[in-house]
């Protein structure tokens, strides 16, 4: 098993654990004392567990799965250290450029940056 499928799988077991304390908290007005009501027929334990249990376990359940989805969807990113497997791309440069890299000067540029040679 790698390691993104076990942080995914604790991630959904937290979740669960989550919505599942929240549902059993949330009960506990139900063992209020009677106040004398008359009350129709109850719900058998099936639905009862399926209302209170299964559909917010469910939701949670998808919330925790869309919300993990991009990082399980993301491919793999480049890290230092590794050779760069893409085709260059040159952001905001010229239109042509080979031209522009045959007409540079090496050395024209001035010194400076984050080396602090000014």
């Amino acid at each position: 098993m790698t390691a993104a499928f076990l942080r995914t799988g604790r991630r959904l077991l937290i979740a669960g654990g989550a919505a599942l304390t929240s549902v059993v908290v949330s009960a506990a007005p139900a063992f209020a004392l009677d106040d004398g009501e008359v009350h129709g027929k109850g719900l058998g334990p099936g639905l009862t567990i399926a209302i209170y249990v299964l559909i917010p376990l469910g939701i949670s359940l998808a919330i925790a799965f869309f919300a993990s989805l991009p990082s399980m969807l993301r491919r793999p990113r480049y890290r230092p250290g590794r050779p760069w497997k893409h085709d260059p791309l040159w952001f905001s440069g010229p239109d042509d450029p080979d031209v522009a890299l045959q007409k540079a000067r090496p050395g024209a540029s001035a010194r400076g940056g984050a080396s602090a040679e000014w």
